[in-house]
């Protein structure tokens, strides 16, 4: 998917003036898994709020979310793990 980059603070990528576009899957991915329900303005729904669950419970409610919230963006989960120390995503969008 090629979109408008972000630089690893979350800002916009400029370079010569102009917007830096490219392959934005991998961003995409991770906005969704910080994004928390109610943070976009035109869709409340969108979000996984990974930040909770570092803090909680790692159980299939996670595991739910994560594959409905990837499959409502159009990414094709091949490959999920769940672990105490993290999250190991593998997939792509159609």
């Amino acid at each position: 998917m090629t979109d408008i980059l972000l630089t690893t603070d979350f800002d916009l990528k400029i370079a010569n003036g102009d917007f830096v576009t490219g392959d934005s899957s991998d961003q995409n991915v991770e906005q969704l898994f910080m994004s928390t329900p109610g943070d976009w303005k035109e869709h409340l729904e969108i979000g996984i709020a990974i930040t909770r669950a570092s803090k909680g419970n790692i159980d299939r409610f996670l595991d739910r979310t994560i594959h409905v919230q990837m499959a409502a963006d159009g990414y094709n989960i091949k490959k999920l793990a769940i672990t105490e120390t993290g999250v190991s995503i593998d997939g792509r969008y159609d």
